[in-house]
This record gives C-alpha cells, structure tokens and sequence, in this order.
C-alpha cells in the first residue's frame, strides 16, 4: 500500500512539473508574440515613413493627416508633437474610422489582428 501511495505522490510531483513547465512555455510565447508584435508594428512604421517621402506635397499631407487621426492618446499626441484633440473631433474621427477600416482590413496591425493575440 505504501508503494502505490508513493507512485502516486511521485506522479503528482510529475503532473505538477509539466503544468509549471507549460505555464512557463505559454508566457514564453506570449512574451515572443508582443516582440514580434512590436517588431513588425517598427517595420511598417519605417516602411510608411519610407514611402511618405516619395508623395508629392499634397499626398504627404492627406497621407500624415489620415495618420495622424489614429493618434489619440494625449501622451502620444503630445511626444509627437501634435495638437490636442477635442472630444467633438474625436467622435467624427472615430465614425471616419469606422466608414474606412473595409479599406485597411488585411493591414497586419489592424484591431481585429491585435484582439486576436
């Protein structure tokens, strides 16, 4: 009786292992995942910046404008340099958002792309 409550102790501390092992394996992943997510979010940004350079005047102004729409956080609007937004701007750009996301869906950084990691 005792051997077999001692296998069982010893399978226990087994399956106690693996799930620590697995726990650690997942936020291994989750950490690679927010890496790679961060990584191609510079990618872009360096490639979009790339790009803005070869528009004309007036394309790199609509261009920056559409961008710079998507940046609401005060923080950042304000490391960026950019005029505050007032709640009444705000609201429009979220509905012009809305209207436009059919034209930006297979972008890699996109909500439903970030929702789903």
């Amino acid at each position: 009786m005792a051997n077999i409550d001692q296998k069982i102790d010893d399978i226990e501390k087994k399956i106690e292992q693996h799930r620590q092992r697995l726990r650690d394996l997942k936020a291994q992943s989750t950490k690679q995942e927010r890496k790679d997510d961060a990584r191609r979010k510079i990618l872009y940004g360096a490639a979009y910046l790339a790009g803005v350079s070869t528009l004309s005047e007036r394309q790199r102004e609509q261009s920056l404008e559409r961008i710079h729409a998507q940046i609401r956080a005060k923080r950042d609007r304000e490391f960026l340099g950019l005029d505050a937004l007032d709640d009444q701007s705000t609201t429009a750009q979220k509905s012009d958002i809305t209207s436009d996301s059919s034209e930006t869906h297979d972008l890699p950084f996109t909500s439903s792309n970030r929702d789903s990691t």
